[in-house]
């Protein structure tokens, strides 16, 4: 009632009922844009809200597994899903890169890109699709974001097991990461998986800063080299990720 009020008054400082009439048209356009902006940013919010998720129990994951040097992986003699343990990592980096492509699939990118929080979305998932980042090949990837999904959503760990385990297309989709699993005992190979976590949890900070979706994890940068240091200071946060503060959490000093 007040803004209404207010709204006359200035239309009563102009005079006439054709610049009340103006002014009213104004009025409503403003507002309706308003609710407008108000229900595209809700939308994008709940659009990124099952990547976040996703990212965040690959996050937990991978910080677990990295504050042991990767030895419940490395000591594995048999790095096929028959393992539960093998099988819920190579689910979770599937699941992640399953709501990739849903936002892919939905056409959401155009419309996530036009908000801030959208475009540092764009920013983060080109970056670990990046031929430096990525740990997988991008065809690859994007098979197996695709093999997870069933009628719009990401199948949950026991239908992904169930559906991949007899299907030998989905053996050669799954192939690239499980040789990458099988590869951790090298340390060129750990330091990759490291530089691609650290991209994530940078991710879910930047993405929800007040953790109303994620956890908010220390970083493990004792675990990075030097040279892993260097490639994500200088080639990943500073071309990619210029916007992500306190880069210190993720990589730790460079000196």
């Amino acid at each position: 009632m007040a803004e209404q009020s207010w709204w006359a008054v200035f239309a009563a400082a102009f005079g006439g009922a054709g610049s009340f009439a103006a002014i009213e048209l104004i009025y409503k356009e403003i507002k309706e844009w308003r609710v407008g902006k108000r229900d595209h940013q809700r939308n994008v919010d709940q659009s990124l809200e099952p990547l976040l998720r996703a990212s965040d129990e690959l996050v937990g994951k991978l910080r677990s597994l990295a504050e042991q040097d990767f030895l419940p992986i490395r000591k594995k003699s048999d790095r096929s899903l028959a393992d539960s343990e093998i099988a819920s990592l190579v689910y979770l980096f599937v699941q992640f890169w399953a709501e990739v492509e849903v936002v892919r699939f939905r056409g959401l990118s155009v419309e996530i890109a036009r908000t801030d929080r959208g475009r540092q979305t764009q920013a983060f998932l080109n970056c670990l699709q990046s031929r430096k980042v990525r740990l997988i090949d991008r065809a690859s990837q994007r098979a197996l974001g695709e093999v997870a999904l069933i009628e719009g959503r990401t199948m949950n760990f026991v239908e992904f097991i169930r559906s991949v385990e007899p299907d030998p297309l989905s053996a050669r989709w799954l192939q690239p990461l499980t040789a990458v699993l099988g590869e951790l005992h090298e340390s060129e190979v750990r330091q990759r998986v490291l530089q691609y976590f650290c991209v994530l949890h940078a991710l879910i900070d930047t993405l929800d800063p007040n953790h109303l979706i994620t956890r908010d994890r220390p970083g493990t940068p004792n675990k990075l080299n030097k040279e892993s240091r260097k490639a994500l200071n200088y080639r990943v946060f500073n071309v990619y990720l210029g916007f992500v503060s306190g880069r210190s959490k993720y990589i730790g000093p460079l000196n």
